[in-house]
Parts: C-alpha cells; structure tokens; sequence
C-alpha cells in the first residue's frame, strides 16, 4: 500500500466514523504517544477547549487512556492494532446485524393482495383497435376473438393490421389462438396463412349484423358493442375488464364458445386435388 499524507490518513479515519477533531488528536497520540492535552493541542492543531471534547469520547470508545490522577494527567492511546481490531469488530457485528434485520423486516411485509380488477369504459374506433393491438402483444396464454366486421373493411382501416398481429402471436409463441369472423374472398389468403401457423379460425354464417365483438385475452377481456350502422356497421364503444378473477372470465368464455358453435362454421385447410394420368 503506497504512503498517505497525514491529511490522507485523516480523512480515511473519518470514514471510519471519527470526527475531523477526533482524528486528529488520535492521530497525534499515535504518533507521540503520551502527550498532555496542551501538547495534543499544539501537535494537533486542534483548539485546546475542543481536545478535551475528542479526548472524552476516545476514551468512552476504550482508543486511549487517561493518567490516574487528578490535576495534569496526560493521556495515552492504546495499541494500534488493538483499536482496528475493535473497528473490525464492529463492522463483523453491524454486517450481522444488517442479515438479521433483512430477514426480520421481510417477514414484517404484509402480503399484498392480487390487483384488484377493474373495468373501464372504451370509445373511440382509435382507442378500441390500439387496446385490441396492446392485448394481442401482452397476451401469454389465450387469445378468444370475434372480430367485428369494421376490423376487416377496407373502408375502415382494412384488415391486415389486426391479421398481421394475430399471425405474428402464434408464430413466435405456443399461445392458443381461436378466432371468429365473417369471411369474404379477399381474406382467402390471410386466413390460409393463419390456418398454416394452427390459429383455429370460425366462418360467421347468416347475413345479419354482428351485435357485439369480444377478445379474451388470458385474464382480461374486451366487449365492444354495435353504435351505428351507416354506410358500415361500426362498433365504437366497449369495456375492458382489467385484471380479472376467473368467475368474472368465464361467462365470457361461455359466451364465446356459444358464439362460435351455434353461429359458425369452422374453416379448415383443404388438400388440392392431384390429378392423374394414366
């Protein structure tokens, strides 16, 4: 280890929770050895009034001693080695301490109770597709969708975002994906796409106007319902039900699995046909 200056070594006592005052006369007494407090004073360079101040509480911490006298006692520090050892000792102590009150004030911590669940209120067509993107990206487990028609009409933004993001999903993951949609021969080849990568996908059947959409996505689910129909039918109001318990998800999933076996048909992948010469 290179020298320090005696400035160097009394900042690094510092550090070891002595006073600047306190350094300084330990400091001294080290070097001297048995000094008087007018001679600590005057090698130390600290006022007289505030040596005795250092001197009472190195004493209290057992550093240095005091003459056995009662008018002109000079004072003494002990081994050197005896006062690091202490320090040592006490630093071994508070790092134990510290590991006991770690374990302690963890078993203090109330339990936090699951988030509780929420349902918000959703308008807007923009509000709707950016939270139908956000829980497709998030979901781990499930997607159950019936997509409402405004989701695949070019007139309304066209399909191949929402498309895009259910093919991107099961793609890159194992996630269950079971969609229901009315089919049009422009989304012949999306859907041949989704049915390669094992997205389940229901045909709509009848001609009437879809009433409501739902995307159930893990533990929470989305239902928009039919505000108006125009030139399109457009579905522009809806709840999101954050964080939900099992008993508030699975009327939906009823809801969905009824939806899809009493009003749709279910797509499936046909083989070309190979013709043969003979």
């Amino acid at each position: 280890m290179s020298e320090l200056e005696e400035s160097e070594i009394e900042e690094a006592l510092q550090s070891l929770n002595f006073t600047k005052n306190d350094s300084k006369v330990l400091l001294t007494l080290c070097k001297y050895k048995i000094l008087s407090p007018a001679d600590i004073a005057k090698h130390s360079g600290v006022d007289r009034a505030r040596v005795y101040d250092s001197l009472n509480r190195l004493i209290d911490k057992g550093f240095i001693q005091k003459e056995p006298i009662k008018r002109g006692a000079n004072y003494q520090v002990i081994p050197i080695s005896r006062i690091f050892k202490t320090i040592r000792d006490e630093y071994k102590q508070k790092i134990e301490d510290t590991l006991v009150l770690e374990k302690v004030i963890a078993e203090l911590e109330i339990t936090k109770e699951e988030t509780e669940p929420r349902v918000w209120a959703i308008s807007s067509r923009s509000k709707i597709r950016k939270k139908i993107k956000e829980l497709i990206n998030t979901a781990k487990e499930r997607i159950f969708f019936i997509l409402t028609p405004d989701l695949l009409m070019n007139e309304l933004g066209g399909y191949e975002w929402v498309l895009r993001e259910l093919w991107n999903k099961k793609f890159s993951t194992d996630i269950q994906i079971v969609i229901a949609l009315k089919y049009n021969e422009f989304l012949k080849e999306e859907i041949k796409k989704l049915l390669k990568v094992s997205v389940v996908i229901h045909s709509i059947e009848g001609d009437s106007v879809l009433p409501f959409g739902l995307l159930i996505v893990d533990n929470q689910f989305l239902l928009t319902t039919l505000d108006q129909v125009k030139e399109a039918p457009e579905y522009t109001s809806g709840l999101w039900l954050e964080h939900g318990t099992p008993k508030q998800i699975i009327g939906y999933e009823h809801l969905f699995k009824y939806f899809i076996t009493s009003q749709c048909k279910l797509i499936k992948l046909t083989p070309k046909k190979v013709q043969y010469t003979s």
